[in-house]
C-alpha cells in the first residue's frame, strides 16, 4: 500500500501539470527540475482566479458605463458613482460567490476519471484497500501542512527580526547622527521596501504551494470517493439479477 501510495501521488502531480510520467529517468528529472515551477504556477493560477474573474467582469461593466454615460449624456457628477460600482460590486459578487464556484478546489472531472483508471490499473479494486490509500493520503496531507506552517512561521520569524534590526539600527542613527529622525528613516527606507516585497512575494509563493497541493489531495480524494462508489454500483448491480433469479423460482 506503501507503494501504491506513492505511484498514486507521483501519476496525479504528473495529470494535474501536464507532464509526462511513464519514462522512470525523464519522470525523475522533470520532478526535481520542472514540476516544482508548474506547480507553483498552478497554485498561483488557482489562487488568482477570482481576481481575474473580477477583473474581466468589472472591465466589461466600466465599458459598458462608458458608453452608456457618452450616449445617454449622463452628468458628470454621477460618473464616478456608476464607476464606483462598477468595480466594487464584481468584487462583491467574487467575495459572496455560491460554494459550487469554488468549493472544488480546482479538481476537474478529467482528473478524477483518470485517477480512478489508476486505481483500477494498481488493482485498488475494494472499499478497503481504498480506505487504506486515504489513510496514507491523509497522513501525507498532514505533512505538507507542517510544512506549509513552517515556511510562514519562519517568513514571520525573519521579518520580526528584520523589524528589531532596522528599529535598533534607527536608534542608534537618531543618538550619532544630527539630521533627525527622517534622515535616520530615509536611510533605512530602500531596504525596507525591499524587505517587504521579498516577504509579500515569500507569502504568495507559500499560498500558491498550498493552493497546489489542495488540488494535489482533493483530486485523490474525490477520486477515492468516486471509486467506491463504482464498486458499491457494481456490488448492486451483481445482487438485483440474483434477486430477481430467486423471485422467479419462487414464483414458479
Amino acid at each position: 500500500m506503501y507503494n501504491i501510495t506513492q505511484t498514486v501521488m507521483e501519476k496525479t502531480e504528473a495529470l494535474i501539470l501536464n507532464l509526462p510520467s511513464e519514462s522512470k529517468l525523464w519522470s525523475t528529472a522533470t520532478r526535481l527540475f520542472i514540476f516544482p515551477f508548474k506547480y507553483l504556477l498552478l497554485g498561483l493560477g488557482e489562487f488568482f482566479r477570482p481576481a481575474s474573474i473580477w477583473a474581466y467582469v468589472a472591465f466589461a461593466l466600466l465599458i459598458i458605463s462608458s458608453f452608456m454615460i457618452n450616449n445617454l449624456n449622463i452628468q458628470r457628477e454621477y460618473t464616478t458613482l456608476i464607476f464606483s460600482i462598477c468595480i466594487y460590486l464584481p468584487m462583491v459578487l467574487v467575495i459572496f460567490a455560491v460554494p459550487s464556484t469554488y468549493a472544488y478546489y480546482g479538481v476537474q472531472d478529467y482528473h478524477v476519471k483518470k485517477i480512478v483508471e489508476v486505481l483500477e490499473q494498481l488493482e485498488v479494486n475494494s472499499i478497503e484497500k481504498i480506505e487504506l490509500l486515504e489513510e496514507n493520503i491523509e497522513k501525507i496531507y498532514s505533512r505538507i501542512l507542517s510544512r506549509i506552517t513552517f515556511y510562514k512561521w519562519l517568513v514571520g520569524s525573519i521579518w520580526a527580526l528584520f523589524i528589531i534590526i532596522t528599529n535598533i539600527e534607527i536608534r542608534i542613527l537618531l543618538k550619532v547622527q544630527n539630521e533627525g529622525w527622517q534622515q535616520a528613516i530615509g536611510d533605512n527606507i530602500i531596504y525596507f521596501s525591499i524587505f517587504l516585497f521579498a516577504t509579500l512575494f515569500a507569502l504568495l509563493l507559500i499560498v500558491g504551494y498550498k493552493r497546489a497541493s489542495e488540488l494535489l489531495i482533493k483530486s485523490i480524494e474525490f477520486s477515492c470517493v468516486e471509486k467506491k462508489y463504482l464498486l458499491q454500483t457494481d456490488t448492486l448491480n451483481e445482487k438485483k439479477p440474483n434477486q430477481n433469479f430467486s423471485l422467479h423460482r419462487r414464483s414458479r
